[in-house]
């Protein structure tokens, strides 16, 4: 497989590779090469549901979206389609289904039906976010703990997570699912809160995706967050989504 760097910070497109033929040692390099872009990006896949399902189940335990079941016998399996602008959930930063005690590690989206414009995800690179924090921010930061909630499950964890893969800290908080900080209430949070997702969000931690049909792209939300941009009025626009059930964050 070829890896081609998508951006100065995070992400890649992965060539010469059908991830429905992947051997152990294929996978292993494919597994490397995530934990170092965070974000893959493969074009031109023919994955069925049961071959999504499939690479899913390598990196481990499915998780189960607690409010959006998927179709009879792939109830793993989230499908995504355009509901209108005014009941989309996805155009705010956030890492999926943080609010879990176990939040999804792995996140693996495949495009069916596109829409003719719009319709591109952005991903954000948490490692730099926490980088480029200052020393003084990142000491009142390391201690602290935030409360996620949606969909009727609230867990804490910490705002700065450490990657089991990698070894790397990365901030976690997001827009989508944290609430406030542990010891304090919704207004004392929200300052610092916008301040640390604007942070993680600017331009240069970022990278966009224009989707075509069949293709798939595989993050890691441990250390990114991402938002999907409903620009593409009343088009048909229909994505399937596996995501692998993580540790609890430390």
């Amino acid at each position: 497989m070829q890896t081609h760097p998508l951006t100065g910070s995070l992400g890649a497109e992965i060539t010469d590779l059908q991830l429905s033929q992947l051997s152990d040692s294929m996978f292993d390099d494919l597994c490397q090469t995530l934990w170092q872009h965070q974000v893959l990006v493969l074009r031109n896949q023919n994955l069925s549901i049961e071959n999504h399902r499939a690479l899913g189940q390598r990196f481990g335990e499915l998780h189960f979206h607690p409010a959006f079941p998927g179709p009879e016998g792939f109830e793993e399996v989230l499908v995504i389609k355009n509901q209108g602008k005014a009941n989309t959930i996805t155009e705010v930063w956030h890492s999926d289904v943080s609010c879990d005690a176990r939040p999804p590690s792995i996140s693996i989206l495949r495009a069916l039906d596109v829409p003719p414009y719009g319709g591109d995800t952005m991903w954000a690179d948490q490692y730099r976010a926490w980088d480029t924090l200052s020393e003084a921010m990142q000491n009142m930061l390391r201690p602290l703990r935030a409360v996620h909630k949606n969909f009727d499950i609230e867990s804490a964890h910490p705002v700065v997570r450490t990657h089991p893969e990698t070894g790397r800290r990365a901030l976690y908080v997001n827009a989508g699912f944290t609430k406030h900080f542990e010891g304090m209430t919704v207004e004392e949070s929200r300052p610092l809160l916008q301040f640390l997702v604007t942070h993680a969000s600017q331009p240069d931690l970022t990278m966009r995706h224009r989707w075509q049909s069949n293709d798939v792209v595989i993050w890691d939300n441990r250390c990114v967050m991402h938002f999907a941009i409903h620009d593409y009025g009343d088009s048909p626009r229909e994505m399937q989504r596996v995501t692998v059930r993580g540790e609890v964050p430390a």
